[in-house]
């Protein structure tokens, strides 16, 4: 690949609304560092950024706004903040390979301790004396927990986040298995198993995490024929993908017993609904897709886009290139 003159570049960035002022800004110089000379466009809304597309070489951000690949001529690289690209590699451009896909790998590095949080608060039952504590209620006997050394973790997905989880259980004296398309040992896992034995992971799982990746091979991959494999104590803790649940399914389990709880971060539509019954079980830890954010998140997220942003200015192969035929 030949280089680039970065002063050629114009750069469209795509900064969530929930993103603190300062963040915005790291993001700004981080482009503007790892191509000297780029215009780096920052829309406020989607309808500036589709009228802005059509002068995109490169497009960033968590996720691209109907209509800006299809005015987008010009944009040969999209490069994703997320890990979780399911929202991009159905779109236009980027489904025809004109467009390369990349993605963030790395950011992420809170998310595992995110997981252990609600591996810990379930097992020592903070879930409950947090609400009692909120009504005023002292009641010991339910707040008595149970030890974490010597439960089973099932790691569904053991990609980038599933192997640093998976020394953190260790750590703790938990016994950890997980699937993974590729049967090569993995540090910290007592048992690796092919997806096609995900039952056996649902079956003897303490905990089971889902980590994988939305494609159309994992949507609804937890429904109502998995929750009834898994233990009558057993805790489902989802921090990859919403879809790959199926909420009515999830409801029932939870509804009837066949779930001890769950811990869940992401959703089939978020906002998360008032009026959604998942609110309603006291057996249930609901976070508001932030499993992976702390301050430094977004540092890592920027420093990520200008390494690559620097490797498609100097023509070197870029970083985390997306295959579009396996969705990640």
């Amino acid at each position: 690949m030949t280089g680039r003159n970065p002063s050629d570049l114009t750069i469209l960035m795509m900064i969530d609304g929930y993103v603190p002022a300062a963040a915005r800004e790291r993001f700004r110089a981080a482009a503007e560092a790892a191509a000297p000379g780029a215009r780096i466009l920052m829309p406020a809304t989607r309808d500036e950024a589709v009228a802005q597309a059509p002068e995109a070489d490169i497009a960033t951000g968590w996720s691209l706004p109907a209509g800006v690949l299809e005015h987008g001529r010009r944009l040969r690289w999209v490069h994703a903040f997320a890990a979780g690209v399911d929202g991009f590699v159905g779109l236009p451009g980027i489904r025809d390979r004109r467009v390369v896909l990349t993605r963030t790998v790395g950011a992420h590095v809170a998310l595992p301790d995110h997981v252990m949080a609600l591996v810990l608060a379930f097992a020592r039952r903070l879930h409950l004396d947090i609400r009692n504590q909120v009504n005023r209620v002292w009641d010991r006997p339910a707040g008595i927990g149970q030890d974490v050394a010597g439960t089973v973790l099932g790691i569904l997905g053991l990609g980038q986040i599933g192997k640093p989880l998976a020394a953190r259980a260790a750590a703790f004296g938990m016994r950890v298995i997980g699937t993974k398309r590729t049967q090569e040992p993995v540090p910290h896992l007592d048992l690796v198993l092919p997806p096609e034995r995900t039952n056996e992971l649902l079956r003897e799982a303490d905990y089971v995490v889902a980590l994988l990746p939305l494609t159309p091979e994992t949507k609804g991959r937890m429904g109502e024929r998995e929750f009834r494999l898994m233990k009558p104590t057993g805790v489902f803790i989802n921090v990859s993908r919403g879809p790959i649940v199926q909420e009515t399914a999830l409801v029932r389990a939870l509804r009837e017993g066949w779930i001890a709880g769950a811990g869940l971060d992401v959703f089939d539509a978020e906002p998360l609904p008032g009026d959604h019954p998942l609110y309603e079980f006291p057996q249930v830890i609901i976070t508001p897709h932030v499993s992976g954010i702390t301050p430094k998140f977004f540092e890592r997220i920027a420093t990520i886009m200008a390494d690559n942003i620097q490797r498609y200015v100097k023509g070197e192969p870029l970083a985390n290139v997306i295959d579009v035929a396996r969705g990640y």
